[in-house]
């Protein structure tokens, strides 16, 4: 997907959520052979199902170079914000774990749950821009690798029911709102939305946040320096609302919203007759998608809509590799 000009924020908010994996090997340092090491390594992650077979896929490679380390990856899915938060309160932390909220990074730092990874830090310059590693540095000292980021301000739609409507991808918010009129018309429910996963709808609202209020107040949101009952917040609520708001827009309606997880709202879209016509989510949405589908004409996307000629701008989400312990095999 081709950008231009685009605003890209790197954002702190807890709501920062998970993507599909992208690997990335790290160094420990010095003269040992990591075929020397040994080691057991427990390791927590976000990715469930499809993803993590892809991640047992990694861990095998690993294993072929450091075969005395064995790393045991337990799939927490979307609760693992509260499955480590409860670890480390009961002095029980994984070795690692998968974190895709920056917010939840810097209160392990913190609470000094979390290990300083200095000894990758040479490797990650040698590999990978400054910016990155300012990203997973905490009061001086780096403790994450921010190994993937993702586009989250991306809509997909089925081509057919697009098509069926007669409209086109939406470039403003005021055509999106058109464009729904008209499908609904059609007979094709509008909006899949996964709200059985909270981050699709923070998402949503990230989106639109970032396009009213600008990067300014949205940094100031996700550091708590402005409230949520502000002017700002009040106003991209009801904008959200113009999508979430009206049940028939929704494929199944406002309580089958509610009740849907993420993949099953891809689904919803990527196949046909579509169970509805578009959601919002971001570049990693086709991996989701379970159901056949091809690109471009079975399937396709659009830049989040501009509000009141805001200029383009993408949310990013991201994941952190932290450590809560340090051995040679971690390493």
């Amino acid at each position: 997907m081709t950008r231009s000009r685009l605003t890209i924020l790197l954002a702190s908010a807890a709501a920062l959520s998970l993507a599909a994996l992208t690997v990335v090997g790290i160094g420990f340092g010095g003269t040992t052979s990591t075929q020397a090491v040994t080691g057991t390594i427990t390791f927590d992650g976000v990715w469930t199902g499809q993803e993590a077979q892809h991640f047992q896929a990694v861990i095998n490679a690993f294993k072929k170079q450091s075969p005395g380390v064995k790393v045991n990856y337990k799939p927490v899915g979307d609760n693992l914000p509260t499955v480590l938060a409860t670890a480390v309160a009961g002095g029980r932390p994984p070795d690692m774990a998968d974190i895709a909220q920056p917010g939840l990074v810097k209160q392990f730092v913190g609470k000094g749950a979390l290990k300083p990874i200095t000894y990758a830090k040479a490797t990650m310059s040698a590999n990978f821009a400054a910016s990155w590693l300012r990203l997973g540095t905490f009061n001086g000292k780096l403790y994450g690798l921010v190994f993937k980021a993702s586009n989250k301000s991306t809509g997909w739609y089925n081509v057919r029911a697009f098509k069926n409507a007669g409209v086109a991808a939406p470039k403003t918010w005021s055509q999106l709102l058109g464009d729904a009129k008209t499908i609904k018309n059609s007979g094709t429910p509008v909006y899949a939305i996964g709200g059985a996963d909270g981050w699709t709808l923070t998402d949503l609202f990230e989106n639109i946040y970032l396009r009213q209020a600008g990067a300014t107040k949205y940094a100031q949101l996700s550091a708590h320096t402005i409230k949520w009952t502000a002017p700002s917040v009040t106003t991209a609520l009801k904008t959200m609302a113009q999508v979430i708001g009206n049940s028939s827009d929704l494929a199944g309606g406002t309580s089958g919203a509610l009740l849907t997880d993420f993949p099953t709202s891809v689904n919803d879209v990527f196949q046909n007759p579509a169970k509805a016509a578009m959601l919002f989510e971001g570049d990693f949405v086709p991996g989701v998608a379970t159901v056949k589908a091809t690109p471009v004409t079975g399937y396709n996307e659009f830049a989040f809509p501009s509000i009141d000629g805001s200029a383009p701008a993408v949310e990013i989400g991201g994941d952190t590799i932290v450590a809560f312990h340090d051995t040679p095999a971690i390493r």
